[in-house]
């Protein structure tokens, strides 16, 4: 077993002692990793360490490998790097909506309660309570719209509903349990999006998502409202994003995810006024550590056994179950 992760805690290595029959090897590079795979049944990694030369490594080297656990939840990379038929793979999906809902009604409370601006003035030294107070406002009886209604959008109804919110959740079905108020199919977003005072994304990527917030829905959404994007950057169309703010077709907008990570440093987003820009930090910290080592403990309990792995999905659908 090869692994690949970002963390600062190693999650894996705590492993060892319970599967004792694994020898797990531990890489810090995409380079590391393909030095490795010739002899790798089990292949881990977080999604942005799938890179073009380590997928084409995969497929070209890697003929002994039987099994990729993902330590995300988006597959939008390996999608796009491919996975050989022969390769069962599986992902995160489920580990970290507590932590991302958690995140996403923090950059909401941010915008919301005037923080950044507070922080200019902390900066300045000023004690600016006059000024402040026209661009402070509660979340009390404010509507949500949820874009995405899986494990991450039901959390953020959930946290949203403690603020005393009214939330509306939007998904494919139209269907959903959990504390949303109302939950529409993703036909009547345009229709639902005017209602809303703040819009929390949180879907994935794939085709029916890629740009699925445009002109159009910055048009519906009221000028008022705070866009926050949790989920993946190039589900909002940046090129948008950035006219609706510099026009005020939208009152803010919160932002962990990008169409292009790390964000340049040229970029506009970094500059318009009532912008969060957040470096996809979402899902750390909290407890999804000691989430993902059980996850992983278990596939490798079912793997080892010939059975179903948890969290398994066929990338050759190219179809993503909402996180």
């Amino acid at each position: 077993l090869v692994y690949l992760l970002p963390w600062d805690i190693d999650p894996i290595a705590p492993l060892k002692n319970k599967h004792p029959y694994i020898d797990f090897v531990k890489v810090t590079s995409a380079k590391g990793a393909i030095t490795e795979l010739h002899n790798s049944d089990i292949l881990i990694v977080a999604g942005r360490y799938y890179t073009p030369e380590l997928a084409a490594a995969v497929h070209d080297i890697a003929s002994k490998l039987r099994w990729i656990q993902s330590a995300s939840m988006g597959i939008d990379m390996f999608v796009k790097g491919g996975v050989p038929r022969q390769v069962i793979f599986t992902n995160a999906a489920g580990l970290k909506g507590s932590t991302v809902a958690e995140h996403a009604m923090a950059l909401l409370l941010a915008t919301m309660r005037a923080l950044p601006r507070m922080e200019q003035f902390r900066a300045a030294g000023e004690w600016a309570s006059d000024a402040l107070r026209p661009h402070i406002a509660s979340l009390e009886g404010k509507t949500l719209i949820a874009i995405g209604y899986g494990s991450i959008g039901r959390e953020i109804a959930r946290k949203a509903k403690a603020f005393d919110m009214h939330v509306i959740a939007v998904n494919r079905s139209g269907h959903g349990e959990g504390a949303a108020d109302k939950v529409v199919a993703i036909g009547n977003l345009d229709t639902v999006l005017p209602q809303g005072d703040a819009v929390v994304v949180s879907l994935p990527l794939n085709s029916t998502t890629k740009a699925l917030i445009g002109a159009a829905q910055f048009e519906a959404i009221k000028p008022s409202a705070i866009l926050v994007n949790v989920g993946r950057g190039p589900v909002v169309d940046q090129t948008e994003l950035r006219t609706a703010i510099r026009d005020g077709q939208i009152g803010a907008a919160a932002l962990d995810v990008f169409d292009e990570e790390p964000l340049p440093s040229d970029d506009e987003l970094w500059r318009l006024p009532n912008v969060i820009v957040s470096p996809h930090v979402g899902g750390s910290g909290g407890a999804m550590y000691e989430r993902f080592a059980e996850l992983v403990s278990r596939n490798i309990d079912l793997f080892h056994s010939g059975e179903p792995l948890l969290n398994q999905i066929s990338i050759d659908e190219n179809e993503v179950p909402q996180a």
